[in-house]
C-alpha cells in the first residue's frame, strides 16, 4: 500500500498562470502584461551619415611623409612671401610719411588751417563777448537819466570790462587756440610716427620668423642643407635689415617732426600777433565808445541833478512864502485904517529920534489945516500891532510941541526988489 504520486493537470497549470498574470496587472504592474517588443530585423541596411568628402578621405590612401613635407614647404613658402610683402608695405608707408615731413610749404598751408580752426573755436565766445559789451554800453548810455554819477561810473566800469573780454576772446584766446591746436597736431604726428615704426618693426620680425619656418620646412622636405641654410641667411638678413630700417626711419621721423613744427610755429606766430593787434585796435574803438557814452551820460546826469536842485529850491521858496503868508494872516486879523497905514509907512522910514514923523505932522499943519486937527489925525487911536505902532505913537507925541513952536517963529522972507 504505497502512496501514489499525483500528476498535475496541464489545463489547471495554464489556468493558474493566467490568473497570476491578471492579478499582477491589477496590482499596478501593467508592463508585465504588455507584449514584449518585436526584435529588430538584422537584415535591414543601416543608413550612412558621413559626407562624401569624409567617405573619400576615409577611402583615399593616407599621404606619405614626403608628400606631407612638400605640402608644409609650400605653405611655409607662401607665408614667408606674404610676411615679406607685409613688412615691405609697412616700410614704404613709413618712408612716405617721413618724406612728407620735408615739405615745408605744407607748413604754411597748415598754419592757415590752424588760424581758421582757431577762429571757429573762439567764434562763439567772441560773439557772446561782443553781445555782452553792446548790452552794457546801452546800459551806460541810459544810466545818466538817474542823475547818479556813481551809477554812471559803475556802468562805465562794466562796459570797459566787457570790452576787455572782447579783446581777450578775439586776440589772446585765438592765439591760445592756435598754439593748442599746433601742439595737438604735433602730438598726433608723433603718435602716428611711432605707430608706423612699430608696425614696420613687427612686420620685419614676422618676416624673420617666417624665414626660420621656411628653413625647417625645407629641411623636412629633403632640401640640401647648404641650400636651405644659405636661403635662411638671405631671408633673415632681409628681415633684420627691414627692422633696422624701421628704427632709422623712426629717428628721422622724430627729428623731422621737431623741425616741421618749428617751421609751423614760425608760420603761426605772425598770425597770432596779427590776431592780437587786430583785437587791440578793436579794444581801442570800444573803449572810445565807452568814453563817449560816459561823457554823454555824465552830462545828462548833471542836467538831471541841476533840474532836481532847482525844483527843490523853488519848492523850498514856495513853502517859505506860503508859511510867511500864513503867519502874516494870523498876526493881522482886522483891517487897518488908511490914516494908520500912512502913519505906519512914515514910521517904518523914520530915524530913531522921530524927525520924519514930526515933519509929516508939521507938513499937515502948514498945508492949511489946524494943528489940533493934525494932532488928532496923527494921534487917532488905531489898532497898532507890535513895535511899529508904539514907535508911531511916540514919534507923534514928541513932534507935536516942536511943530507948534516952529509955526509961531517962522516968518516969511522979504521979497527982493
Amino acid at each position: 500500500n504505497t502512496p501514489c504520486s499525483v500528476v498535475p493537470n496541464r489545463g489547471s497549470i495554464m489556468t493558474r498562470l493566467v490568473l497570476a498574470l491578471t492579478l499582477l496587472s491589477l496590482l499596478g504592474l501593467p508592463g508585465l502584461a504588455q507584449p514584449a517588443p518585436a526584435p529588430e530585423d538584422s537584415t535591414k541596411p543601416v543608413e550612412d551619415s558621413t559626407t562624401p568628402a569624409e567617405q573619400e578621405a576615409t577611402t583615399a590612401p593616407k599621404p606619405s611623409k614626403k608628400e606631407l613635407a612638400k605640402q608644409a614647404l609650400s605653405r611655409a613658402t607662401d607665408a614667408h612671401k606674404e610676411a615679406l610683402e607685409h613688412a615691405d608695405g609697412a616700410i614704404k608707408k613709413f618712408k612716405a610719411f617721413v618724406h612728407d615731413l620735408d615739405d615745408h610749404a605744407d607748413a604754411k598751408t597748415a598754419a592757415a588751417g590752424l588760424e581758421e580752426s582757431a577762429q571757429k573755436d573762439v567764434e562763439k565766445n567772441a560773439e557772446d563777448a561782443e553781445n555782452t559789451f553792446q548790452s552794457r554800453l546801452g546800459t551806460l548810455a541810459k544810466s545818466g537819466s538817474s542823475g547818479d554819477s556813481k551809477a554812471v561810473a559803475a556802468a562805465a566800469k562794466k562796459a570797459n570790462r566787457a570790452a576787455k573780454e572782447v579783446e581777450h576772446s578775439a586776440g589772446d584766446d585765438k592765439a591760445k587756440a592756435m598754439r593748442e591746436l599746433r601742439k595737438h597736431i604735433q602730438k598726433a604726428k608723433k603718435e602716428e610716427a611711432h605707430t608706423l615704426a612699430r608696425k614696420a618693426r613687427e612686420g620685419a620680425r614676422a618676416a624673420v620668423k617666417a624665414a626660420h619656418t621656411l628653413e625647417r620646412a625645407e629641411r623636412h622636405a629633403g632640401v640640401k642643407e647648404d641650400s636651405y641654410e644659405r636661403e635662411l641667411d638671405h631671408n633673415a638678413r632681409i628681415g633684420e635689415g627691414m627692422e633696422d630700417q624701421a628704427k632709422d626711419l623712426q629717428d628721422k621721423a622724430d627729428d623731422k617732426i621737431e623741425k616741421y613744427f618749428d617751421t609751423l610755429e614760425g608760420r603761426s606766430e605772425p598770425l597770432e600777433d596779427d590776431a592780437r593787434e587786430e583785437a587791440a585796435k578793436h579794444l581801442a574803438e570800444e573803449r572810445g565808445a565807452v568814453r563817449g557814452a560816459t561823457k554823454q551820460a555824465g552830462e545828462e546826469a548833471e542836467k538831471v541833478r541841476m533840474a532836481a536842485k532847482k525844483a527843490a529850491a523853488e519848492a523850498k521858496a514856495e513853502a517859505k512864502a506860503a508859511k510867511a503868508k500864513e503867519a502874516a494872516a494870523a498876526a493881522v486879523p482886522t483891517e487897518v485904517a488908511p490914516e494908520a497905514k500912512d502913519a505906519t509907512k512914515a514910521a517904518d522910514g523914520a530915524s530913531p529920534d522921530g524927525a520924519n514923523a514930526a515933519g509929516a505932522f508939521a507938513g499937515g499943519a502948514s498945508s492949511g489945516g489946524s494943528w489940533p486937527t493934525a494932532f488928532a489925525a496923527a494921534t487917532r487911536p488905531v489898532p497898532l500891532v507890535g513895535a511899529a505902532g508904539l514907535l508911531v505913537f511916540a514919534a507923534a507925541a514928541v513932534a507935536f510941541p516942536a511943530a507948534l513952536r516952529m509955526r509961531r517963529t517962522v516968518r516969511e522972507a522979504p521979497l527982493l526988489g
